[in-house]
This record gives C-alpha cells, sequence and structure tokens, in this order.
C-alpha cells in the first residue's frame, strides 16, 4: 500500500539489460533471479530474455550466471570495472 500511495517511485539506476543478439534464451538468468524481473519471450531469433527494469534491483545474479555474457548491469560493466580499478591502482603495481 505504502509504495501504491507515492505520486513518484524512485528505482536504482543498477539494473540489467540484455543484449538480445547475444542472448541464446537458455533460461538460466530468469532461473537465478529472486525478483522474477527476467522472463524469456519469442523473438524473431527465437527465445530471449527480457528484464522488467521496475521489478530489477541490479544484484547481478544473471549477469554472473549468462553463459554468453548478454545480461550486463547498467554503470557496472567490465569495461568500467576495470576503468574503476585503473583508476584505483597505480600503474607500477599492475607490472608485476
Amino acid at each position: 500500500m505504502t509504495l501504491l500511495s507515492n505520486d513518484i517511485v524512485t528505482v536504482s539506476g543498477a539494473v540489467c539489460e540484455v543484449n538480445e543478439k547475444s542472448c541464446i534464451g537458455c533460461g538460466a538468468c530468469s532461473a537465478v533471479c529472486t525478483y522474477d524481473a527476467i522472463e524469456l519471450r519469442k523473438a524473431k531469433q527465437g527465445q530471449k530474455a527480457i528484464v522488467n527494469p521496475v521489478i530489477c534491483k541490479g544484484d547481478g545474479l544473471c549477469n554472473a550466471v549468462c553463459p554468453t555474457g548478454a545480461i550486463v548491469l547498467k554503470h557496472f560493466t567490465d569495461r568500467e570495472i576495470m576503468s574503476q580499478i585503473d583508476a584505483l591502482v597505480p600503474e607500477s603495481e599492475h607490472a608485476d
């Protein structure tokens, strides 16, 4: 009731999104999603995972189990995380 009584609902920007071209429709992501935010739907290329961003809490479980890496957590892609690590760790410590 509390959620529905508000005029505006604010959600986190950290939600998952699916690269449809990479998705093989295996369903591993929807099986581990504790929020039921992912479902498989028919697409031109077969079944594909679809994320409901309103329900998604961005815990990243789906990202971890996706065999093709088709699901990414917005603002936490591998490239962004590596950039953050590079910014924190001086170059001399990378040289090992």
